[in-house]
C-alpha cells in the first residue's frame, strides 16, 4: 500500500460558503480569472497554486489510481489554519473540518485518512478537540503550522497540546505556513523555495533544542518537505547544542540524538537529495509527501521512486507505505 502523507484538501463547506456568497467562519472565497482559488481573512490574502482544488473527489480518487497513490492522509490547505483569528471562529472551523474528513474516510473507504486541523491560538479547546476528534472514525492526528501566530512550537503554552496529542496516539504532522524571517525572499517566490524549508528547521530545532520533543517519547511527528534544513544542518545545531550557553545542556536535548525521532517526508525535488536524506535519517524515517495538488508539489514521486535504481527495494518499499503502515496499523487496516 502507498501512502502519501502530504496533500491538502478544500473543506467543501468552504466551496459550500463561496456558493452562497457568504464566508467561512470568517474568511471569504473568491476565484481569480485563472480559475485559482483565493482566500481573504481579514486584511490577510492567499492565492492558492491549483485548481484541482475545485474538482470533486471522485475525480480526486481517480488522479490517485494515476499517480499509484492508495491511500492519502488528507490535511487542511495550511493558509487555513488560521492561528491569527478570534479563537471561536476556528473553534467551529476545526469541528467542521474534523467532521468532513471523517465523513471523507468513510464516503472512500480505502483511501483517505484524515490528518484534522485545531484552534491553537486556544490550546484547551484544541485539547479538547483532540479528545473529540480522535474518537472520530478515520482520524488519525492532526497537521500544525510551523508556527502558532508568531510562537515557535516550543513555547510553554503549546506544552498541553503535545501531551494531549501523545495521550490520544495522534500522528503530527509539521507543515511551514506564516513564513517568517524572510526580507528578500519576497523576490522570485523564494518566500516558499527557501522560506518554507526554513520554518519547518526552526520549528524542529525547536523541539529538539528545547526539549520538547524528549518530553513526548510516544508521538509520532512527521516533518514537510524533506525536513527542510535539518538533514544537512544536524552537525551544526549538535555544534551549537555543544559549546553555547544559549542552550541548556541536557542528553535529551541533543539534536544529534533526536533527529531520527522524526519522519521526514520525500518532498525534495531531486532524487541525489533524497537519497542523502535516507542516508542520513534512515530509510525507516521517511514516508511519501507529494503536497498534492499544489505546485510547488511532487504528483509523480511515488512511481519515480517505484522506478528508480538509486533506493533498494527494501528501501523503496519503506518509504512508499511500510512506515506508515507500521506506525498507523490498525487505522490501515480499518480503512480498507
Amino acid at each position: 500500500m502507498r501512502i502519501d502523507v502530504h496533500c491538502h484538501f478544500l473543506p467543501e463547506s468552504g466551496r459550500r460558503a463561496r456558493e452562497r456568497g457568504g464566508d467561512w467562519h470568517g474568511t471569504l472565497f473568491s476565484v481569480n480569472d485563472a480559475g485559482i482559488l483565493v482566500s481573504e481573512t481579514g486584511p490577510r490574502r492567499f492565492t492558492f497554486g491549483s485548481p484541482r482544488h475545485f474538482e470533486s473527489m471522485e475525480q480526486r480518487v481517480a488522479r490517485m489510481d494515476a499517480r499509484g497513490i492508495d491511500l492519502e492522509m488528507l490535511s487542511l490547505l495550511p493558509p487555513l489554519f488560521r492561528y491569527e483569528v478570534a479563537a471561536a471562529d476556528n473553534i467551529a472551523a476545526s469541528k467542521d473540518v474534523n467532521d468532513e474528513l471523517s465523513a471523507l474516510t468513510k464516503r472512500f473507504p480505502g483511501r483517505f485518512l484524515g490528518l484534522g486541523t485545531l484552534p491553537l491560538q486556544d490550546v484547551e479547546a484544541s485539547v479538547a478537540e483532540i479528545d473529540r476528534a480522535m474518537a472520530l472514525p478515520g482520524i488519525a492526528g492532526f497537521s500544525i503550522g510551523t508556527n502558532i501566530a508568531g510562537r515557535n512550537l516550543d513555547d510553554e503554552t503549546l506544552v498541553p497540546f503535545f501531551e494531549a496529542a501523545q495521550a490520544a496516539g495522534a500522528f503530527v504532522f509539521i507543515h511551514p505556513m506564516d513564513q517568517r524571517h524572510t526580507g528578500e525572499l519576497d523576490r522570485y517566490y523564494l518566500r516558499n523555495a527557501i522560506g518554507n524549508p526554513l520554518e519547518t528547521t526552526i520549528a524542529a530545532a525547536s523541539l529538539m533544542m528545547s526539549g520538547r520533543l524528549a518530553a513526548v517519547p510516544k508521538l509520532n511527528v512527521c516533518l514537510a518537505h524533506g525536513g527542510g534544513y535539518v538533514a544537512a544542518a544536524v552537525g551544526r545545531l549538535e555544534h551549537t547544542y555543544r559549546v553555547r550557553k544559549e542552550v541548556e545542556k541536557s542528553p535529551e536535548h541533543s539534536p544529534g540524538a533526536l533527529y531520527r525521532r522524526f519522519l521526514y517526508d520525500t518532498l525534495t525535488h531531486d532524487e541525489r537529495t533524497l537519497r542523502h536524506l535516507v542516508d542520513f535519517v534512515g530509510a525507516d524515517r521517511v514516508v511519501i509527501g507529494t503536497d498534492y495538488p499544489a505546485d510547488m508539489g511532487m504528483a509523480e514521486v511515488s512511481g519515480q521512486i517505484g522506478a528508480s535504481s538509486a533506493f533498494t527495494e527494501e528501501e523503496k518499499a519503506a518509504i512508499l507505505g511500510g512506515n506508515l503502515q507500521a506506525i498507523l496499523g490498525p487505522l490501515v487496516a480499518t480503512s480498507r
